[in-house]
């Protein structure tokens, strides 16, 4: 399988049965833990909240981002009741996108492809029409603009599942809550008012310096922003009481993906210290150009994108469009592959997805993501 491009991990809650559970959003490897085991962690969660309109018991999902990884798994509760959808990922705007397939399986309703090469899914009397890449879906044939625009992931549309929810009648809601910390050796309290946080941006290893960092409140409004130096550390003085992380964003940084801290509880005077975090480089498609047409040359096929400084090899995948699996996959040390012309199809769509890795075999940069484009094209 290839590797995809780490994302937060998620720390959670499962308010029915009183069991902390934590999932490693580390490729091929998935874990669940004691409360025990973090019970001291001061972070902020976020709590992503979706339940049947008819239900007498709210279903909860309560979700905190750490830096490593931006995509991971997260444990769903629908009316109570732990929901295995390894699909759903935590994206930014607090948004969690499952895949269309998962929710058939709750019973929500039946999901396919139309020929147009619309994904449908049909339930609770309602007609949702999704199209990959788009910020739009359709209600019952009306446009509707979507919180966040739809993707591909191993060949998989993944949706707002607030979106899918709200449209069926079911409630939904974003909210916040505190970990509960109890520490019986008591430190002396800052003598300073002034709250600090603090952190390192690293990439391969290494600090990054010249990354512009925001310092962003729990509903990600903007508070504060500075550029890392040469070790790639970054300080944020003098700020309020509250709850905040950093965050370094895609459009502020155009060569890498989206990536958010821990979050800090600011109080009296305190400094957090951040876990680093760890960028990925925005890898761009340029042979062929998204959307665009590939064609035989020696009887092979040329798929070519921009260069990694950090990676030692790379990973392709390649998929047909309203695929739910990659059929093709294969490693390159170059930023290229041929494929043999007899593994694609003449007239036939498709979508390739490449994982930059370094010499420990860790993400370093990718297609997909935050800020990346899908890379789609036909074979002649």
């Amino acid at each position: 399988m290839t590797r995809r491009q780490p994302m937060n991990n998620y720390f959670l809650h499962n308010k029915c049965c009183r069991k902390w559970i934590v999932e490693s959003g580390k490729p091929g490897m998935r874990s669940i833990f004691s409360f025990p085991l973090f019970f001291t962690l001061t972070a902020l969660i976020f709590a992503f909240i979706v339940s049947a309109a008819v239900a007498q018991t709210r279903a909860s999902v309560t979700v905190s981002p750490v830096s490593d990884i931006p995509y991971s798994p997260v444990v769903l509760i629908v009316d109570g009741k732990v929901i295995e959808a390894q699909s759903l990922q935590f994206m930014r705007g607090q948004q969690v996108m499952v895949w269309l397939r998962d929710l058939e399986n709750l019973g929500w309703g039946k999901a396919y492809s139309d020929k147009s090469g619309e994904v449908v899914f049909k339930g609770n009397g309602v007609t949702l029409s999704f199209t990959k890449g788009s910020g739009l879906a359709k209600v019952n044939s009306l446009s509707v603009k979507l919180p966040v625009d739809t993707y591909t992931r191993d060949a998989k549309l993944m949706v707002p599942l607030s979106f899918v929810a709200k449209a069926l009648g079911y409630e939904c809601e974003i909210s916040y809550k505190p970990v509960a910390t109890i520490k019986t050796h008591i430190r002396p309290a800052a003598t300073s008012e002034a709250n600090s946080m603090e952190g390192k941006i690293i990439y391969a290893g290494k600090g990054m310096a010249g990354i512009k960092v925001r310092a962003v409140d729990k509903d990600f409004n903007v508070v504060d922003d500075t550029v890392t130096g040469t070790s790639g550390s970054y300080k944020f003085d003098n700020l309020p009481t509250g709850e905040y992380a950093a965050f370094v964003y895609t459009k502020d940084n155009p060569a890498y993906f989206n990536r958010v801290s821990e979050a800090a509880i600011l109080n009296k005077g305190n400094i957090a210290h951040l876990k680093p975090i760890s960028l990925g480089r925005i890898l761009a498609p340029k042979i062929p150009k998204p959307g665009g047409r590939a064609k035989v040359s020696g009887g092979s096929v040329l798929l070519e994108w921009t260069k990694c400084d950090a990676a030692v090899s790379y990973e392709l995948t390649i998929a047909r469009m309203n695929s739910e699996q990659p059929f093709l996959s294969l490693a390159s040390k170059e930023p290229k592959a041929h494929i043999p012309a007899e593994k694609l199809k003449h007239g036939q769509a498709y979508e390739a997805q490449v994982s930059a890795l370094d010499a420990n075999g860790d993400y370093v940069g990718g297609t997909v993501g935050t800020g990346g484009e899908p890379w789609q094209f036909v074979f002649e």
